[in-house]
């Protein structure tokens, strides 16, 4: 009854319909414009952010297709990182790095309790000679332990140019009957495979540079450690910019001082 009284008061008075209309229609634009989208600020935000969105996907699923080709560009990032110190790798324990100390004369060292390179440091050549001399052996009376303390203090304050100069003046002694003119620290190290034998300024000694890069700095007239050494890391920046992007993820800061101890040795 409610119903068809409201149906013949609106089909009599069609303005009043048409009023209720449009208040209806400014009513739910005014709802919709204040609570729901509040200006056109944020319909270009949800647009760019829905663009992002679909730009990142995309992304993602290229990579994902690359998928496949990662070890090989893990390997290639990881031959031109920056170098590192070998000698880091080395752990303290290692008493054989110090001249006069092999195999059977470590482990008397560390059945006495000299297990690493701070505690032999710590000890007197005295200490060492009564530690050799309760051992049944008669070879460990002929062994003279008073330069290990002194190898160990520089090999635990990694002092390893000092520790290569002093082994190598060991080693050219009368008393030593050793001919090699390497140092026990660097044979110990060949052997672990921690470093490699090149050839007097071979510039792929130096670990970033391979048989191209060599190549390009011969023709730059940087031929041997010494030249490399004296070269500033702009200068090589520059030489390896010649070649565009071939070299570009190649690091050369640490060269010069790589060049540098190599020549030493």
């Amino acid at each position: 009854m409610k119903l068809l009284f409201i149906l013949i008061f609106f089909t009599h008075n069609i303005w009043w319909f048409l009023a209720w209309m449009l208040l209806s229609f400014l009513l739910g634009w005014w709802l919709c414009k204040y609570f729901f989208i509040k200006d056109d600020k944020q319909l270009d935000d949800l647009k760019r952010c829905r663009e992002q969105y679909e730009f990142l996907e995309n992304k993602y699923t290229h990579l994902k297709s690359l998928k496949k080709y990662s070890t090989r560009i893990v390997e290639t990032k990881e031959t031109f990182a920056p170098a590192k110190n070998p000698y880091d790798r080395l752990r303290d324990t290692n008493l054989k790095i110090i001249e006069g100390i092999g195999s059977k004369t470590e482990k008397v060292l560390q059945k006495n309790g000299i297990k690493n390179w701070s505690l032999l440091a710590q000890k007197t050549p005295k200490q060492l000679r009564i530690f050799l001399d309760n051992e049944d052996e008669q070879r460990f009376r002929l062994v003279d332990p008073h330069t290990w303390p002194k190898q160990a203090k520089l090999a635990e304050d990694k002092k390893w140019n000092d520790l290569i100069d002093l082994q190598k003046k060991l080693n050219k002694q009368p008393t030593s009957s050793s001919t090699d003119d390497s140092s026990k620290l660097e044979n110990v190290m060949i052997q672990l495979g921690l470093l490699r034998k090149w050839k007097n300024n071979d510039l792929k000694a130096i670990e970033g540079i391979g048989p191209k890069i060599e190549e390009l700095f011969h023709k730059s007239g940087i031929k041997t450690w010494e030249d490399l050494a004296n070269s500033s890391v702009s200068k090589l920046k520059k030489v390896l910019g010649s070649k565009k992007d071939r070299f570009k993820l190649a690091e050369p800061d640490t060269w010069p001082r790589q060049a540098e101890l190599a020549n030493v040795r």
